[in-house]
């Protein structure tokens, strides 16, 4: 229903164009006023949505009239009427503020064309005031949610009880596209249900607020089917994920109010656990996500299945520990995300403090912060624990290679010393014999006391082709005081004696 005010100096016209619009919409409202002066008067009185103005009028003309509601900021239409020869006049009106215009004598096709727009653009602005209200109401301080109270309460007077809907969707789609369509549909039900609904956004979630009139059941099975309907059609439609979060019924602004939106994004939180694309209801739901979150990572055990690279040990540490922190009771999400880094932090200080270099966790912990749901957070947190597993395997791989060359390093310089062996050299670079054994051959492909032997053989044989030196005085250079033993290895790496190799190198 639209108030609408109509200024024209002429009786003729001005009751002619008032008959004319109550005859259109019986139900409005129609104010009249004989020049600009008066008609400020009607509109300092009532809240006008359309204004119907002549030109030239006396005391006050309808520029000067259009001027003085434009610079008050007022969110009425306002339609200039004027003959012809005012036409210049009517440019001007439309300069100064006015909406549209309309020629004399008044055509009806054109005015109904001008109360349709009018009754747009005040849901428009309705909309636009219920939203902001809405938003101030949840969001502001207790005097601003104060204001949007008596704001909602004067567009909805027959008010009895609400409930609001927390909607949350995952989509590659275009979310404008998605809510538009979405507010649509939605109103469509609720409208269907004779209930009144107003919408806002915030965070990604579209929050509705349904409105009653009287104290029946607002959530009735009816409704719920329906809700499940339209979560189904987003899916099928535009693989498109809707999660419904059902707060509780109230009666007051605005506190009350405050707490029953907050429990229908709280039911939302259960997503995280249970999955989405179904209605969660907060008075079902009552004890869930609002809870601390304790991870404990059994460190001992996680540590040797990180140090063994025991990756299947490692999923069913992290799986045990996050269900763990499940168990009685579901967490709250973010809480969840920030222990569950919190506790592998821990275990990465642990290692540090062994020796081994940090790992640099920033992607990893912005990724796991990230999860969306607990299945996602279970492989975000092994993910990290097996990046770091990989990063101290390929520090030990690295720090072996250096033990392994600084080995073969000294062997070259050492290779004399006739003690020379598997023990002593164990004990030089601090490792159980058997141990050191096995990794050197892992890095050489070849047992220590075979290069050791490989070392002296080629030391060897270039003593007999530099050197005049006798077999036994070259096999003494070489670690080896017996001669018979020597010539034996010299034969078993070269296929020929130590004489048989100097005389067949000279002849060549």
């Amino acid at each position: 229903m639209l108030n609408i005010l109509v200024v024209d100096d002429e009786p003729k016209h001005r009751k002619g164009l008032s008959r004319m619009l109550k005859e259109l919409k019986p139900e409005y409202n129609i104010f009249d006023a004989r020049d600009g002066a008066e008609a400020l008067e009607r509109v300092g009185v009532h809240s006008i949505d359309l204004v119907f103005t002549d030109i030239q009028m006396p005391v006050m003309d309808g520029l000067e009239f259009v001027d003085h509601l434009t610079r008050r900021g007022g969110s009425e239409s306002i339609v200039i009427m004027s003959a012809y020869s005012d036409f210049a006049y009517a440019q001007r009106a439309l300069q100064l503020g006015a909406n549209d215009y309309l020629l004399k004598p008044v055509d009806e096709q054109k005015v109904r064309h001008l109360l349709a727009k009018a009754e747009q653009q005040r849901r428009a602005r309705r909309l636009a005031s219920i939203e902001s209200s809405i938003a101030e109401l949840l969001a502001g301080e207790n005097n601003a949610a104060g204001d949007a109270a008596i704001s909602l309460n004067a567009c909805f007077p027959d008010f009895k009880q609400g409930k609001f809907l927390a909607i949350a969707f995952k989509s590659a789609a275009d979310r404008k596209f998605l809510l538009r369509g979405l507010k649509a549909m939605l109103g469509a039900i609720l409208n269907e249900d004779g209930y009144v609904p107003a919408f806002y956004v915030a965070d990604h979630t579209l929050i509705t607020l349904i409105l009653s009139p009287d104290f029946s059941p607002i959530l009735t099975k009816g409704l719920e089917s329906k809700l499940e309907q339209m979560i189904i059609y987003f899916a099928q439609e535009y693989g498109t994920e809707l999660t419904i979060g059902l707060g509780p019924s109230f009666s007051e602004w605005p506190n009350e109010a405050r707490r029953a939106c907050k429990q229908a994004c709280g039911a939302l939180r259960i997503q995280f656990f249970n999955g989405g694309g179904r209605l969660y209801d907060a008075e079902d739901e009552m004890n869930a996500g609002v809870f601390p979150a304790v991870v404990k990572l059994d460190v001992d055990g996680l540590t040797k299945a990180v140090l063994s690279g025991n990756r299947p040990e490692i999923s069913n540490f992290v799986e045990l520990a996050v269900n763990r922190a499940m168990d009685e009771r579901l967490p709250d999400p973010e809480k969840l995300k920030f222990a569950t880094a919190a506790a592998i932090h821990h275990l990465t200080s642990c290692f540090a403090e062994k020796g081994h270099s940090p790992l640099h966790s920033a992607a990893y912990e912005e990724a796991l912060l990230k999860c969306k749901d607990v299945d996602e957070l279970k492989t975000a947190a092994i993910s990290w624990i097996l990046e770091l597993t990989d990063r101290l395997d390929q520090q030990r791989q690295h720090k072996t290679e250096s033990i392994i060359d600084s080995c073969k390093a000294y062997i070259e310089r050492h290779y004399a010393e006739e003690d020379l062996s598997l023990s002593t050299l164990a004990a030089k670079f601090h490792f159980n014999p058997s141990y050191f054994c096995i990794l050197f051959k892992n890095q050489t492909r070849m047992t220590l006391h075979q290069y050791i032997t490989r070392t002296r053989m080629r030391a060897a044989a270039d003593l007999l082709l530099q050197t005049s030196l006798r077999v036994y005085q070259i096999a003494e250079n070489v670690g080896y005081k017996d001669p018979k033993y020597f010539i034996r290895l010299f034969r078993k790496e070269f296929g020929t004696s130590p004489e048989e190799y100097r005389h067949l190198s000279a002849t060549r």
